[in-house]
């Protein structure tokens, strides 16, 4: 539906094994890959899972173990890592957080107690724990925290890291949190000393667990990972654990959305102070039990600490789920678990819509989960993939009697198709996220002023404010149809990242005379019988040496005279899609409805101009959008134009002449090779891609496929035979039967596997969302 939610009942029928097709995958790996484990972690940081500790199953000499293994989710490869430092004692059922880009935070569990050297050989007995441990991921290090008035030792508890609600306004800003000679609570008094104040710093909630005797700790403890301190211990009236609960932090909504409805508003008001207990964000606590008559509980923790109640619609819900895993991704709760009675056994996986609080299940893979051992799954909100772990070939009800994860297979569940996406560049402002539409001149950088993160609403209304003054401009867009938009290139620059400079740049080489410069589409070389044509090198060509690090920078009047900076720049788009673009440049978001620009047609537009214009995160912002929008009516277009996203190439480039700038002889993007090779078969080879020849310009004429006034190359104008890159080609990503016996036959291992060198697409879930409408769509028209 537009609002992105599931649908109340699981498809039947056939229709049930074609859309289980498109957002289940199973996959081998390769690498060392850990053995298979009883009480380990498995925690995603980025595009990596990490898993942690845990006890060997071995019929010998069982252990319980520090190593730390490393499974690139990308290349699916595992690997042990080499760390140093205070490497923690080993451990099992403990916890492991995920804190920022970078590190990790471990606590609790059951370690094996201290023993003396004249001790008898053996396993010996088992202690709760109450440490915490940091490990730094590039680093590869493990720190100790040595902290005071630790609670109770404990394991099999739940923990969450809520992020920091401070806002700081440089890097050398968090230093604010060092304290010299602080004040005492009495007037005229105070303490010698350096203290660290922890007001707004991202905290990590303990929930539940188990003590040594294996009774419930029914508490809710609170660490500070700003000031390194235990904040506080507060019960909480029920029992919680591993076992039975989940806990995941609440970022994308407010806690008074959740259940008040689809359309309820966002809560803008906003505190004067952080509050002393508990951070910027509520926590969504999820338990489960009784499982022949199964009770179902939702609790939101508030930033103050308070719990409150949540009741949820009971007429679609999921069984019980023993050891559930999940977390919010598109104001869902989505969670999994293994599900066991005497007829059924498999694993399964639901989503309940926080703001009607209805329950949907997601029928990921038909016959997969019922069959094999499925054992732990872990959100992987960055990609919308719900990453599960196993062994297809093992039996689940004796792995689950023994508390064993295997690792040798993972089901990568696609959420996008099932309607679930959340564009990660505004749910992770300040993550290392790149974009699949930023420049590569800008990556492994970060550019906190680039486009595509959330801002204050304030500057959002400054951004929109600042469009429509004029006196702020000192360049025009223009339109296909000869529209003339005023901007400011000094803040497209900025927003639209270093491609943008690098134009600029390029245009000085081109045009060293002139004080003007129009941006205009590149084409393959074509053949003409003029003698007066235009050549311009490629932007990342080797005919220039722009591209450097000193291309980035954006031309000012001490490097480049005003007279000879470039003041038109030409793309080849009607006017309202150049309108929705500057609008996402200036805010930093994209136009939504009633907007006259929140349109299908025009996101698809965007869509096709994000990674050839290299706009830092246009391309999610634009398929967040397009999911919004895509209903039953429009689903053809969106699945085309995802289509051919997929795709790339060079598209701007600047030329010296502006005549004739309303008319361009560029191919749509989706023009098909073999219209391509029409064009080229009268009589001349293809030139160079780094090279550009315009021959319209000289003569003022056209070929046939002109973008002409009015056309925006929308999707639905474009037959599917007329896309050359479909991401279709490599929708599918998963390994068949056969090869797998055949890889058996040769006697060849998963180590010894080529690792896997491809890429994901940030399309394919839009497209593979559209044509889940267009089936949906043939199976009412066939009712």
């Amino acid at each position: 539906s537009a609002n992105g939610a599931l649908p109340a009942q699981t498809p039947s029928g056939t229709n049930t094994i074609n859309l289980s097709g498109l957002v289940c995958n199973v996959h081998r790996t390769t690498g060392k890959e850990p053995h298979p484990l009883v009480g380990a972690t498995t925690t995603i940081l980025g595009d990596k899972l990490y898993v942690f500790g845990g006890r060997r199953l071995s019929r010998t000499k069982p252990q319980l173990t520090s190593s730390i293994y490393e499974l690139d989710l990308v290349h699916r490869h595992w690997e042990k890592l080499d760390v140093k430092g205070e490497i923690p004692a080993a451990r099992y059922f403990h916890s492991v957080c995920a804190l920022g880009d970078t590190k990790l935070v471990c606590y609790g569990g059951m370690s094996p107690a201290p023993v003396s050297d004249d001790a008898p050989e053996g396993q010996g007995e088992v202690i709760v724990m109450s440490d915490i441990h940091i490990f730094d991921v590039p680093s590869r290090t493990w720190t100790k925290l040595n902290t005071a008035e630790s609670p109770q030792g404990r394991y099999a508890h739940c923990a969450s890291i809520l992020p920091s609600s401070a806002v700081f306004a440089s890097g050398n800003a968090t230093m604010s949190a060092v304290q010299h000679n602080p004040s005492g609570l009495n007037p005229n008094q105070g303490t010698l000393g350096v203290a660290l104040n922890g007001a707004g710093g991202a905290e990590m909630v303990v929930v539940g667990g188990q003590d040594s005797a294996n009774h419930y700790i029914e508490q809710v403890s609170v660490f500070n990972l700003r000031s390194l301190k235990w904040t506080g211990t507060t019960g909480m009236g029920r029992s919680c654990g591993a076992y039975r609960s989940v806990v995941t932090p609440l970022t994308t909504m407010s806690a008074s959305q959740v259940g008040a409805g689809p359309h309820a508003p966002a809560d803008d008001e906003e505190e004067d102070e952080p509050a002393e207990i508990g951070s910027g964000a509520p926590l969504l606590i999820y338990s489960n039990y009784n499982f022949l008559d199964v009770k179902l509980e939702l609790q939101l923790r508030l930033t103050d600490g308070t719990l409150t109640e949540k009741p949820m619609q009971t007429g679609v819900s999921p069984p019980g789920l023993r050891f559930p895993n999940g977390g919010v991704i598109d104001n869902h709760f989505v969670v999994s678990g293994t599900f066991l009675t005497s007829s059924k056994q498999e694993y399964a996986l639901w989503a309940l819509d926080l703001r009607t609080l209805i329950w949907s299940r997601i029928d990921a893979g038909g016959s997969i989960f019922s069959q094999g051992s499925w054992n732990r799954g872990v959100l992987w909100s960055r990609q919308s993939v719900f990453v599960i772990l196993g062994n297809r070939k093992r039996n689940l009800v004796d792995d689950y009697n023994n508390r064993r994860i295997n690792f040798t297979n993972i089901c990568l569940v696609e959420l996008e198709p099932c309607s679930l996406y959340e564009n990660p560049r505004r749910a992770e402002p300040t993550s290392n996220f790149i974009s699949a539409s930023a420049s590569p001149l800008s990556r492994g950088q970060a550019d906190f002023s680039a486009s595509g993160r959330a801002l204050f609403y304030a500057a959002e209304e400054l951004g929109a404010l600042s469009l429509g003054v004029r006196e702020l401009t000192d360049m025009d867009f223009l339109a296909i149809d000869g529209t003339r938009i005023p901007v400011n290139s000094r803040l497209l620059a900025r927003r639209w990242g270093p491609h943008f400079a690098t134009l600029l740049k390029e245009s000085l080489v081109l045009a060293p005379e002139t004080d003007t410069a129009t941006l205009r589409p590149s084409i393959a070389s074509v053949p003409s019988r003029n003698s007066s044509i235009t050549i311009t090198a490629s932007v990342t060509s080797g005919a220039t040496t722009l591209t450097n690090n000193t291309a980035v920078k954006v031309p000012d009047t001490r490097s480049v005279p005003p007279t000879l900076r470039p003041r038109l720049l030409y793309l080849p788009h009607t006017a309202p899609t150049l309108q929705a673009l500057l609008h996402y440049l200036y805010t930093s978001t994209l136009p939504s409805p009633p907007s006259a620009l929140a349109t299908p047609q025009i996101f698809c537009s965007l869509l096709q101009l994000a990674r050839p214009y290299r706009i830092d995160g246009l391309l999610e912002a634009t398929v967040q959008r397009l999911h919004e929008s895509l209903d039953g009516r429009n689903a053809a277009a969106i699945f085309n134009a995802a289509a051919m996203a997929a795709g790339g190439g060079e598209s701007v480039h600047f030329a010296s002449s502006t005549n004739n700038v309303r008319e361009s002889g560029v191919p749509l993007r989706g023009t098909s090779l073999s219209t391509l090779d029409d064009v080229t078969r009268n009589g001349a080879a293809r030139g160079p891609a780094g090279l550009r020849i315009d021959t319209d310009m000289a003569n003022g004429r056209t070929t046939r496929a002109t973008l002409r006034p009015g056309e925006d190359g929308f999707a639905d104008r474009i037959d599917e035979g007329e896309v050359p890159m479909s991401a279709a080609t490599d929708a599918s990503m998963s390994e068949s039967e056969a090869s797998l016996s055949s890889r058996a036959l040769n006697g060849r291992t998963d180590r010894d596997q080529e690792i896997w060198n491809g890429a994901l697409s940030s399309v394919v879930g839009l497209q593979k969302r559209g044509l889940r409408g267009l089936m949906e769509g043939r199976k009412m028209r066939v009712r």
